[in-house]
């Protein structure tokens, strides 16, 4: 395993951390938690909405026997606790729920405005929560931010001198946090990474024209962790792990990983660059379609159907697909709501087949009427 300085905390993270938000079930994430901590993992990022509200407990429970070998990350997003009274209770409510004695990091979820971002700061308001937390020591190493918002913000943030680490969505298909990254890592900021394979894209494409990234007998999922491992500036890449197997494919692409250059992650960002996908008709997100008399969003179905081809996914991981798209729905549930009426094709700009879809994905998921 590859460990990093996650920036000035004084704590070492493991190159690949556990995202907690895609568990299909406590099974699953028991014995995954445990081959990646058996490998070397020591980083788990939860929340108290993944999994249905289950994400917490089922995390916690995994690790509680081996807790000095994981930190485990918890958060809340500013609406729910504005001020530091109520960051409190929701810190309390982690612990209560996890059954922990205290949590290593906690994040402020979701920064996105500097009005949300000023009023964290201020006196009374969340930061000042968490920082009593930790003089408690509920926390023991400190407040991080997961973030969705303009370069302004994250350097405020990073300015701020409160935070020990920042959460990003960065992957190869997606670089404009390129400079905030930077940024941190100049300033002893750790980086967390999420999304590290574009929500799972990269980690089940098999179209000929993303072929280069399999590194080896590798599957496409190795080539985009080690295009994060080779920047200098990432400490930490959170995948969302649904099999045991994807931890050990996870942890193969480690090997030579230290020896990574910038020259590596130039030419791999060339050619995913230069990359042109299958054209043909899909689905373009108009969102004609999705009335639907039952509740179910056809537009955002056929936006995952669409990529399942794009990305050339083979059909017997449509299932696998589908989970990875829905990761705080249960997708099975959300088919069962649609009676295959046929209006949503009916308004279909682009004449799609969408019931025929929903029908290929009722079967693969075993969906019965």
């Amino acid at each position: 395993m590859i460990y990093n300085d996650l920036g000035d905390s004084g704590v070492r993270t493991s190159a690949i951390g556990f995202g907690a938000m895609r568990w299909p079930s406590e099974e699953a994430a028991a014995a995954i938690l445990e081959r990646g901590m058996d490998l070397g993992m020591n980083y788990v990022d939860t929340s108290t909405g993944y999994c249905g509200g289950q994400s917490e407990p089922w995390t916690a429970r995994a690790v509680r026997d081996r807790r000095a070998d994981i930190y485990f990350s918890d958060k809340s997003n500013w609406a729910a606790a504005p001020d530091a009274g109520a960051v409190r209770r929701s810190i309390d409510k982690s612990l209560e729920t996890t059954g922990l004695d205290d949590l290593d990091f906690y994040q402020l979820w979701g920064l996105q405005e500097m009005d949300v971002l000023t009023a964290a700061l201020k006196k009374g308001g969340f930061v000042e929560g968490v920082r009593k937390a930790r003089d408690e020591g509920l926390i023991r190493h400190g407040l991080g931010f997961t973030f969705h918002g303009t370069p302004e913000v994250f350097r405020a943030a990073v300015d701020s001198g409160e935070f020990v680490c920042a959460t990003v969505s960065y992957n190869l298909m997606n670089r404009k946090e390129e400079e905030n990254i930077a940024y941190a890592a100049a300033r002893g900021v750790g980086v967390i990474i999420m999304n590290p394979l574009a929500g799972g894209v990269l980690g089940m494409a098999g179209s000929d024209a993303l072929s280069f990234l399999r590194a080896g007998e590798l599957g496409p999922a190795a080539g985009a962790l080690r295009f994060l491992l080779a920047h200098p500036g990432v400490t930490t890449a959170l995948v969302g792990f649904t099999d045991v197997s994807e931890v050990n494919a996870a942890v193969a692409a480690l090997d030579g990983a230290a020896d990574l250059d910038e020259a590596f992650r130039r030419s791999l960002i060339e050619r995913m660059d230069a990359v042109k996908l299958p054209e043909g008709d899909f689905c373009t997100g108009c969102g004609y379609c999705k009335d639907c008399p039952n509740g179910f969003n056809p537009t955002r179905f056929m936006q995952a159907m669409r990529d399942f081809a794009l990305y050339g996914v083979a059909e017997g991981r449509l299932d696998h697909w589908l989970r990875s798209k829905y990761p705080h729905a249960d997708i099975a549930r959300e088919l069962a709501k649609c009676t295959e009426c046929g209006r949503c094709a009916e308004k279909c700009p682009q004449h799609l087949d969408i019931v025929a879809e929903i029908r290929r994905a009722k079967a693969a998921l075993g969906v019965t009427d």
